[in-house]
């Protein structure tokens, strides 16, 4: 499966403000708007559209992390970004306290951006490779979701 999130920015206190997840298929598995517990970077916004007014009475973590955490569970997840999108969940989930330690720990994530960077082959002056902006990703954490497992088949394919 994969995931892509949409969030208050890149910068402490970090939130998510959107979540989606879509099956090997593109099937739709979660989506969901989140209300922050943070402000949104106006950055953030710029990009995603999303801000606190737009946000208001949506469900905060909290409540869509049950959910969330049964689509996810004892599976295989990959993300544009792995390393990012990991790092917010583990501070959502690290918020949640004692509820977050009964549902156990993850899997780590696999990164299709890593893999998309060694798969254009452009060289890093930091050594490795350099990364890449998602093709055809549209801000939407769904959209994003599905943009990525588009870019896996076409990595796959070889084209």
């Amino acid at each position: 499966m994969v995931l892509d999130s949409e969030t208050t920015g890149l910068g402490t206190p970090i939130d998510f403000v959107e979540v989606g997840v879509v099956s090997c298929r593109g099937e739709p598995l979660f989506d969901s708007l989140i209300e922050p517990s943070c402000p949104i970077e106006p950055g953030a916004s710029r990009v995603h559209g999303h801000t606190i007014q737009s946000l208001s009475g949506e469900r905060c973590f909290v409540e869509v992390y049950p959910d969330l955490l049964e689509v996810l569970w004892d599976k295989r997840v990959v993300v544009y970004n792995a390393s990012y999108d990991r790092r917010v969940w583990d501070v959502a989930v690290g918020r949640l306290g004692a509820r977050a330690a009964l549902a156990g720990k993850l899997a780590p994530w696999e990164c299709a951006m890593r893999a998309f960077a060694a798969y254009v082959g452009e060289r890093s002056k930091r050594g490795g490779y350099r990364n890449q902006k998602l093709p055809d990703g549209d801000h939407t954490a769904l959209g994003d979701a599905r943009a990525t497992l588009a870019l896996i088949e076409r990595m796959a394919e070889g084209t």
